[in-house]
């Protein structure tokens, strides 16, 4: 199973190179198979392959194949297959072929494919998981026209067009094909009106285009032509509104509305398989003329070159996506869409079909100045500063040489080297602004507006060293730099619970932490808790919940996040959806007893497509039953627990594993040898963590122990207290210490012998506190 789900870097990268040599031996196969069947069904399959292979079936049909076909041509008839003279003929003729096939099995399903972000690639539905989904996430799979090969950016499901069509024709897939309309209605289009009236908006606001092209300290010196080129804008948003449903009222705004930028994703508008023509080049002069409008007179006015964007270019590409950021409030933030959009990355348009080198950054006005100062085509991550999702990586194939160009910190160069390692070490450069100097600018625009020569910069970026061979040099910087700056090798800290901060010091990448506490004292509750918070700090976070149900524990965690009970709230549960929906947070759909070699290779594949960098693992002792057969149950747990420890070293991701204590432990006696297991698990662990209820079993107050910290050796107790209306914790002040006395006798049952002694030692300690004048002595 997972052997055809799971995909790795570089079968990714190689998939579509090799497609054309899959592809012959699958149809070789499907062949053999179609001959073997009885003849009504030898019929029914043979319509399922490309021309050429129905003639070895011996029953080819002439007869054209006349389907709906979505990209608004007229079925063409099947090319039949003929003897070629020539080598480049025979090749022509497959292209032929396999276009049409593509063709009429694509109308037959009554798709409406997308352009894909290479200009020989099409957005089609996934037939493996897109049954079942609403079409805004139905289009998932990017297939090749030049080869027929598809994988699916979601699943990760992947072969040759012929496997595709095999796929397609099963049962769950032909139940979404639409049955009231000829084929699905096309994506979202935004009006160019609109897109020319939010840039005006920008020029319009001195305030802000001021802090954006001021020269002055403090501002961020963008030229006005390139901002023009990345199509940047300024919108008015309610902060009221829990999703823009009308662009128009993006543009207006209201009285309650908070200025925002807008920064659009770009794709390619249509390609040449959809249009039916040789190339890009022909689309772009074919429309070029229609395309001029507002657009073109706005930015000839507003920049004094000709750096504005070219007819063809605006013939060729599309905005398919608003990304909206709040210019005051850092926590707004939506998209426009929100549905079915078209995969994009802002800057797209940028990089021109020759184009070599590309920078790739974390934020939108990083790629802007980077772009401005240096030349080179810049685009910036979709989903966040430290995701790579498949989509942009496809989109980057084409480039020989990629400059990752994230924030300058502890936790953009990790992100840097995961991302440098998904795009081939071989073309990928790391580019610090820092240079080693740890007040030196954190970002591109930040470079920019403290007077930084960016081109300077870029020609200091290096190649990702080989992580497995060291030597001093390459650590010295590293060494000083942490040893002068504590504070800023700190993880990712809790936003929710300050005073876990100050003893943990965040989550780190490269370790694991065993979580562990009596049973029913609220362990998951509290990693789910932590785990959300650390997700809406933009960790990408991976749940293994091997003892709730993923539907449960969803639940709880979007109370959590709502910071109130979802069920009782039940009007409210899409729009938290909604915003629940945008967090980086994933699902194992594993529950109970699970090979631990299964779980360990989903975990790797997850890094590796969803750039995950915080797995949850709840708990291993539901994971590792029914697993230990044949060998001892301990021996099974501590092999699960080292491989784990070298996952979490060898991904840089941070891995939070809770496990049960003892069942002969005592709750009052709990401690780091209270682990259920050998004493590898704690020893193996960089942090172990222990959940104690405090005070009698109806107390809702929790304490949380650190009793190992291989950081910096920090231990110490964290109080928090339960709150059943929004199902999270939250810290308490630690309870008062009682002085500790000690009653022998109660006073009203002392012998008379004894109550004249302790009056006797009262008078004499009465009398050792004055001198012989009676003068009260000083207390020593």
């Amino acid at each position: 199973m997972f052997g055809t789900v799971l995909v790795r870097a570089a079968a990714v990268r190689r998939g579509l190179v090799h497609a054309s040599i899959r592809r012959h031996g699958t149809q070789q196969r499907l062949i053999t198979t179609v001959q073997r069947q009885p003849t009504a069904q030898r019929r029914q399959l043979a319509t399922l392959m490309p021309a050429e292979a129905q003639d070895e079936t011996g029953l080819h049909d002439t007869d054209p194949w006349t389907k709906p076909d979505p990209f608004g041509h007229a079925a063409s008839a099947r090319n039949t297959h003929t003897c070629s003279k020539t080598a480049k003929d025979s090749v022509k003729s497959d292209d032929v072929a396999l276009e049409h096939s593509i063709r009429d099995f694509l109308g037959s399903t009554r798709q409406r494919p997308r352009a894909g972000l290479k200009a020989d690639e099409l957005v089609v539905k996934c037939p493996v998981c897109s049954p079942g989904k609403p079409r805004r996430l139905a289009y998932s799979a990017h297939l090749s026209t030049q080869t027929g090969a598809f994988v699916c950016t979601n699943c990760f499901e992947q072969g040759s067009w012929e496997k595709y069509q095999e796929l397609a024709m099963r049962r769950n897939f032909q139940n979404t094909i639409p049955r009231t309309r000829a084929t699905d209605p096309p994506p979202f289009e935004f009006a160019e009106t609109t897109l020319v009236q939010l840039r005006t908006n920008l020029v319009a606001h001195e305030e802000i285009y001021a802090a954006l092209t001021g020269q002055e300290k403090g501002q961020l010196r963008l030229r006005p032509e390139v901002l023009a080129q990345y199509g940047v804008g300024l919108g008015f948003l309610d902060t009221g509104v829990p999703e823009i449903s009308d662009v128009q009222a993006l543009v207006e705004g209201s009285d309650h509305a908070v200025p925002c930028l807008v920064f659009p994703r770009t794709a390619f508008r249509t390609n040449s398989f959809i249009e039916g023509t040789s190339s890009l080049a022909d689309i772009a002069n074919s429309t070029a003329q229609e395309s001029k409008g507002v657009i073109s007179s706005m930015l000839s006015e507003m920049q004094a070159d000709s750096g504005s964007v070219s007819d063809s270019t605006q013939a060729v590409f599309r905005t398919v996506q608003l990304k909206v950021v709040g210019w005051n409030t850092a926590e707004l933030e939506m998209y426009v869409p929100v549905d079915e959009a078209q995969p994009g990355l802002f800057g797209f348009h940028i990089a021109g079909p020759d184009s070599s080198d590309v920078i790739l950054t974390s934020h939108e006005l990083d790629a802007v100045a980077a772009y401005q100062e240096t030349g080179v085509a810049a685009v910036s991550l979709p989903r966040g500063p430290y995701q790579l999702p498949l989509d942009a990586m496809r989109a980057l194939e084409r480039f020989e040489r990629v400059y990752v160009w994230l924030d300058d910190d502890h936790q953009g160069e990790e992100a840097a080297k995961l991302i440098a390692r998904k795009l081939g070490v071989d073309r990928c450069q790391i580019v610090r602004t820092r240079g080693g100097s740890p007040h030196g600018p954190r970002s591109a625009s930040i470079a920019l507006a403290r007077g930084y020569n960016l081109s300077e910069i870029l020609e200091q970026a290096q190649p990702v060293q080989h992580d497995k061979v060291l030597d001093f040099s390459a650590l010295r910087e590293a060494v000083k730099f942490e040893v002068t700056n504590p504070d800023l090798i700190r993880g990712v800290e809790s936003k929710e619970l300050p005073g876990w901060n100050a003893i943990y010091k965040g989550l780190r990448p490269g370790e694991l932490t065993i979580l562990s506490g009596p049973t029913g004292c609220g362990k998951t509750t509290v990693i789910s808790q932590m785990s959300l918070d650390f997700c809406k700090s933009g960790v990408s976070t991976l749940w293994g919940s091997f003892e709730i149900p993923n539907v449960r524990l969803a639940t709880r965690m979007m109370s959590q996040f709502a910071k109130r009970n979802i069920a009782q709230n039940v009007a409210e549960i899409d729009y938290w959806s909604r915003k629940f929906e945008q967090l980086p947070m994933y699902f194992l759909k594993f529950h109970g007893s699970t090979n631990p070699d299964t779980v360990l290779e989903t975990m790797r594949h997850a890094v590796y497509a969803y750039d995950v960098k915080h797995i949850v693992i709840d708990n291993l002792q539901f994971m590792m039953s029914m697993q230990a057969k044949g060998i001892d149950k301990y021996d099974a747990q501590d092999a699960a627990i080292a491989t784990f420890r070298q996952f979490a070293t060898d991904e840089n991701v941070h891995i939070t594993v809770v496990a049960h204590l003892r069942k002969d432990q005592p709750s009052a006696d709990v401690d780091i040898n209270s682990i259920f297991g050998s004493a590898k698990v704690t020893q193996e662990a960089d942090n172990v963590v222990i959940l104690q209820r405090q005070g009698n079993s109806d107390s809702k107050v929790r304490c949380i122990n650190v009793v190992k910290n291989r950081f910096d050796g920090t231990l110490g107790k964290v109080f928090i207290e339960y709150d059943r209306d929004t199902m999270a914790f939250a810290e308490v002040p630690p309870p008062r210490k009682r002085k500790g006395v000690k009653i022998v006798k109660s006073s009203s049952r002392l012998s008379m012998a004894d109550r004249l002694l302790a009056e006797m030692e009262a008078d004499a300690a009465s009398q050792r506190a004055v001198d012989a004048d009676g003068n009260e002595l000083p207390s020593s």
